[in-house]
């Protein structure tokens, strides 16, 4: 069986700069390892002139010259056609694209057997675009948003919260499966440094790193030694400069840390070393970095936003509160920050949780079995 899926991913695959990459990687990868399956990785390049191939852990990468300008305007069309046009090359025998943007558009057109996760609620996750040139964005996202979602036949929901928020948009049918974790995560070992505060996310007003910041400075109070790192791609640096400037009229400055973007050896340190693992965000679908966190065996404080409540089980893996409750971030923070054994102990459960549902090779089974049933239903016809 040769797939093809669709989607951003990075030049470099060692370096994910978001989650959806992240996802896309450790199923390709994943499902690589199934014999019969032929698994190729299809990625426009903003500014390329030119198709480059390469391989990667037995997936082949396909980066296509991509659209250099008004994308979001056009709605992508030149992507779309150069997406076209290699997969009637490829002639894939399923064609898997991930988001509801320009890749999954590409799917949606072609004829070939086909399936789209839906990562993200754009029409949910664009309200902070502001101005005109935020209008503008919000528009053409959510247009081609409704246009995915509407040509869909089936859809991979990666939680609970993406289905309800989605139905009334298609008349697609729903399969369940998780975001996978990399196979890496599950072989590295653990332990608690029994101070650091840790949240992995880009740095964006969406994310909620503020927050944190001002619950930090509360937690201090009871536990003097605690920090708070954040690691995750800048996106928007004017809220990059608001979350430092507030941390030093805090007087955060050596306790709180905006590293930024980091490679995988650096995120899996962190991910080891911390003790409690932290999400603020307004909105979220299924965060990788909240099941990587679980697989480490990490308690977790998180908003009780989007499908986040269906990973994280309040009082049994970590704790949830309400987006911008900074007393009530800080409260769950000390909590597991004063208390070493009850740590332990949700992060004993939050592990198990994670070996379950979120290895990558459960998640490819899950996936192969979708694949075979669309299959199938379309020779049917």
């Amino acid at each position: 069986m040769r797939v093809a899926m669709l989607g951003n991913f990075p030049a470099d695959p060692e370096r994910m700069p978001g989650g959806v990459e992240a996802v896309i990687r450790n199923l390709a990868t994943e499902l690589a390892r199934v014999p019969g399956l032929d698994v190729h990785i299809l990625t426009c390049v903003r500014g390329a002139t030119a198709t480059r191939e390469t391989g990667y852990r037995s997936v082949t990468l396909h980066y296509l010259p991509g659209q250099p300008a008004l994308g979001n305007l056009t709605r992508h069309l030149r992507d779309r056609r150069a997406l076209g046009r290699a997969l009637a090359r490829l002639r894939p025998d399923i064609v898997h694209g991930h988001g509801t943007d320009a890749y999954s558009a590409a799917v949606v057109d072609t004829s070939w057997p086909q399936v789209v996760t839906v990562h993200g609620i754009l029409y949910k996750e664009v309200r902070l675009y502001r101005g005109l040139p935020g209008a503008v964005r919000r528009q053409a996202l959510a247009s081609l948003e409704r246009r995915v979602l509407r040509r869909s036949r089936h859809i991979l929901v990666i939680a609970d919260y993406v289905r309800d928020a989605i139905a009334h948009l298609t008349r697609a049918r729903f399969h369940r499966v998780a975001n996978p974790v990399d196979r890496r995560c599950f072989d590295l070992t653990a332990h608690d440094d029994g101070q650091t505060v840790l949240t992995v996310a880009t740095v964006q007003e969406r994310k909620g790193q503020l927050h944190l910041v001002e619950a930090m400075a509360r937690v201090r109070r009871e536990v003097p030694g605690a920090r708070l790192v954040c690691l995750g791609k800048i996106l928007e640096p004017a809220y990059a400069a608001a979350v430092r400037r507030r941390a030093v009229e805090l007087g955060l400055r050596d306790a709180v840390e905006l590293v930024g973007f980091v490679p995988d050896d650096e995120l899996d340190h962190a991910l080891q070393t911390c003790a409690v693992f932290a999400l603020g965000s307004l909105e979220e679908s299924s965060p990788v970095s909240i099941a990587e966190a679980m697989t480490l065996g990490k308690p977790v404080v998180a908003t009780r936003v989007g499908g986040v409540p269906d990973l994280v089980t309040a009082g049994e893996t970590g704790y949830l509160v309400e987006h911008g409750d900074v007393a009530g971030t800080a409260d769950a923070l000390v909590r597991l920050l004063a208390d070493a054994a009850h740590r332990r102990q949700l992060g004993e459960r939050a592990a198990a949780r994670a070996r379950r549902d979120f290895h990558p090779a459960a998640v490819a089974r899950q996936t192969v079995d979708v694949y075979r049933q669309i299959l199938e239903e379309t020779s049917a016809r």
